[in-house]
């Protein structure tokens, strides 16, 4: 079963029809890069899949449970916060459990079977979760993206562009989600970012939606191609460099089609004219 599927979408603003006629499936393990021009609703398609945005026609099928990182162009950051506590988030759940264990350990308690069984229940979710192993990867991923410890521990408040999308993509990154989305993450990366990024996308994520301008980004890690064209949705098999290839052919098949058309209209009107 997809992780999503979409029957029929359409966006439109007023009169202005962004999309329709969108049928799609997102299924475990896809790599997906979303491209059209600029204004052509990749970001709107992005917001409807995820259910930030309503589409008005059409509906998105969630599978049960279904956990979503998403990462739009412009992040917002709790006000009065860290950008290390932002990426901390990922982890609120663990957290939540070291306070636990903690009041576990200190609780008195008369019956002291059914109080180590609690700590043994806890301490097992706690493992599970990450919790011994929380803070290396925080601290690789950071690196991986390019954010240094005196930007981490700055207030969020005062952080660049840049610095607020790359925190974002790590906690995103770090809460393991079923399905990421993300919105033209490698802007603010530079190459040692990009191709991190890449690695980790193609070998350890899960699956993957992305909107992006970056044609090298899209070869390493696409494996499907959506484009959007004149409210259009076209899919290609493959990586940019495939679509382009495949676009190209479809052009030319559409062109050659369009012209028998027209030849045959014309001989069509030249017989009637007689």
């Amino acid at each position: 079963m997809p992780l999503v599927s979409t029957s029929n979408l359409a966006v439109h603003y007023g009169a202005d029809i962004i999309f329709s006629g969108v049928d799609l499936d997102i299924n475990e393990r896809a790599r997906i890069g979303i491209v059209g021009p600029n204004g052509g609703g990749k970001t709107s398609l992005l917001r409807v899949l995820v259910g930030l945005q309503d589409a008005n026609e059409g509906r998105v099928a969630r599978s049960n449970g279904i956990q979503v990182g998403y990462v739009p162009q412009h992040p917002e950051m709790q006000i009065g916060g860290t950008l290390r506590e932002e990426v901390m988030r990922a982890f609120d759940q663990v957290r939540l459990l070291e306070k636990d264990l903690e009041t576990a350990a200190q609780e008195p308690n008369d019956d002291a079977e059914q109080a180590g069984l609690r700590y043994a229940e806890l301490l097992e979710r706690y493992e599970t979760l990450g919790g011994y192993t929380y803070e290396r990867a925080v601290e690789r991923m950071v690196d991986g993206l390019g954010l240094r410890a005196e930007t981490l521990d700055s207030p969020a408040s005062s952080a660049s562009g840049g610095e607020r999308t790359r925190a974002a993509l790590a906690k995103a990154l770090l809460g393991n989600p079923d399905l990421l989305v993300l919105d033209e993450p490698t802007n603010y990366l530079d190459l040692k970012g990009v191709t991190w990024l890449e690695r980790y996308l193609t070998h350890f994520a899960p699956a993957v939606v992305v909107v992006s301008h970056d044609r090298y980004f899209l070869d390493e890690m696409a494996t499907q191609i959506w484009e959007i064209d004149h409210g259009r949705m076209n899919t290609f098999p493959g990586n940019f460099s495939k679509y382009r290839v495949l676009k190209g052919e479809r052009d030319l098949r559409q062109a050659k089609e369009y012209e028998a058309q027209q030849e045959f209209i014309a001989k069509e009107q030249a017989f009637i004219d007689r």
